[in-house]
């Protein structure tokens, strides 16, 4: 009995994604990025919470979030495999990311596939604020509902128009609340080659205890935000309660074990959900992966044995 009740709450939360039109059209402009022509994907996103949910009106004043973003670089010639790769928190500006991805990009020494890099709701130009991803992650968790709902419908609408592109293949990375996304998509929408969190934020409840700034956690008692009920709340946007559709041999992760932001225990209960897929652990910190030959070996082997490469 207690699984049958699992596999409905799943069912609930796949349920409150609704499938978002195909988009069509973006606004396109081009942009020279670290010696790259950069394609800059605009468009309106038309996501909306549903009728009735706490702070909808709130978030549908967030102006900056009514368009979409997306940043691409493509291969000239035949149509090649494609990779979705999601930024990180405080990331979302063209340098940045472009940076960060252009590894999968490359010829020789990288994959050679074309590459979509979705600017996430309250990052780069769809910021609310100074600083990029402000509002995102914070004791607001209604917030970070809106915010990540939003993220899946525009990956979501933003992969519709890859396909329309002639891909081949689909694929899909992300890093840290990129992971996090990467993970909910794949349980989103069928077709994906394959499907990589690293260092994935799984729990955002354990998160915000970890990590909330004292004055805040004490004002969210004081206004009634019971923290031990946050994670029913966000049931809707946790990769813990969505069944994913790539199939396991498919799914890899990477985690790191000095991970002070996103603790190992957060990759272990992901992988654990997947059925225990290939993991790599590297002893180093939340952002030192980069310099992980062991983690970069195994992301493009799995890359490659899906077809996500030229």
């Amino acid at each position: 009995m207690q699984a049958v009740g699992v596999d409905v709450q799943n069912h609930v939360a796949a349920a409150y994604h609704v499938e978002p039109p195909p988009l069509e059209d973006p606004e396109i402009t081009q942009r020279r990025v670290r010696g790259h022509r950069v394609e800059v994907l605009r468009f309106e996103s038309g996501h909306a919470p549903p009728e009735g949910a706490p702070g909808r009106e709130r978030w549908l004043e967030r102006g900056p979030c009514r368009d979409g973003w997306a940043y691409v670089l493509r291969h000239d010639g035949p149509p090649r495999p494609w990779l979705i790769a999601t930024n990180g928190y405080r990331m979302g500006h063209a340098a940045i990311d472009v940076a960060l991805f252009e590894r999968f990009f490359r010829e020789g020494s990288g994959l050679g596939v074309n590459l979509l890099i979705p600017v996430l709701p309250l990052h780069g130009p769809r910021r609310s604020g100074v600083h990029s991803g402000t509002g995102f992650l914070s004791i607001d968790v209604v917030q970070t509902i809106h915010a990540e709902s939003q993220a899946l419908w525009d990956i979501r609408r933003l992969l519709s128009w890859v396909r329309d592109q002639g891909a081949p293949a689909v694929g899909a990375f992300g890093l840290s609340l990129g992971g996090f996304t990467t993970a909910n998509l794949a349980s989103l929408v069928d077709g994906l080659a394959c499907a990589v969190p690293g260092i994935p934020l799984v729990d955002v409840r354990r998160t915000l205890e970890r990590h909330g700034a004292g004055p805040q956690l004490e004002y969210a008692k004081q206004v009634g935000l019971d923290l031990s009920r946050v994670d029913e709340i966000l049931r809707v946007i946790s990769p813990l309660a969505l069944t994913p559709r790539v199939p396991v041999h498919a799914r890899m992760l990477f985690g790191a074990t000095a991970d002070r932001l996103v603790r190992p225990d957060q990759v272990l209960d992901l992988w654990r959900h997947w059925g225990e897929p290939e993991i790599v652990w590297y002893e180093g910190s939340h952002i030192s992966f980069m310099n992980e030959r062991a983690v970069w070996e195994a992301v493009d082997r799995t890359l490659r044995s899906h077809g996500i490469h030229a």
